[in-house]
């Protein structure tokens, strides 16, 4: 007669489980970074429904965020639908300001917008405004010739590069945990 005697079962070793563990709280504690919701406008110039007693040299658009560049857009309308708006959309800081023709008729204007917010997704949006009459731009707008400050480093995101850092590292210390308790039970 022969006797069968139960096998071992081959299960997964403490250590290597709870280091695993740990490293995967870890990594959802500190490595995932705050969602961020998009972008908003918080004012216009000319505001919304406005009328404006002479004509502005630029319509200007603030965030809530530094927009990024990639995708920013301005588009004025004039009364009879052909674009006021010239040349591109400058970015200052978490304002974002587009020069328009200078001299408007008196009309209703249309401002189109679309903006990537500092999150990468796509924010849009239009608003009406009102010249009264037509004139020469206001002196207190700002110059449509004047140099952009650099956005560059405004739209960077500190805590991006650190939360990858973090996560490679925890994912590295994690494979190595892994491939030394093969390497144990090998042995």
């Amino acid at each position: 007669m022969t006797v069968l005697r139960a096998l071992p079962i081959a299960g997964p070793r403490p250590a290597p489980v709870l280091l695993v563990g740990l490293l995967t709280v870890l990594l959802l504690g500190i490595g995932v970074p705050s969602a961020r919701a998009h972008d908003a406008l918080v004012s216009s110039s000319p505001s919304a429904g406005a009328a404006v007693p002479t004509a502005p040299s630029s319509v200007e658009l603030e965030f809530s965020g530094t927009p990024l560049p990639l995708g920013t857009e301005v588009l004025v309308l004039g009364p009879d639908g052909a674009v006021a708006s010239t040349g591109a959309a400058e970015i200052q800081d978490t304002t974002v300001v587009q020069p328009v023709t200078a001299g408007l008729p008196a009309g209703s204007y249309t401002v189109q917008w679309r903006s990537t917010s500092s999150d990468g997704h796509p924010v849009t949006g239009s608003w009406d405004f009102t010249v009264a009459a037509g004139s020469t731009p206001a002196p207190d707008a700002a110059a449509p010739d004047a140099a952009p400050p650099s956005v560059a480093a405004a739209t960077a995101d500190p805590a991006l590069p650190v939360g990858w850092l973090v996560g490679g590292v925890l994912a590295l210390g994690a494979a190595a945990a892994l491939l030394l308790g093969r390497l144990r039970s090998r042995r």
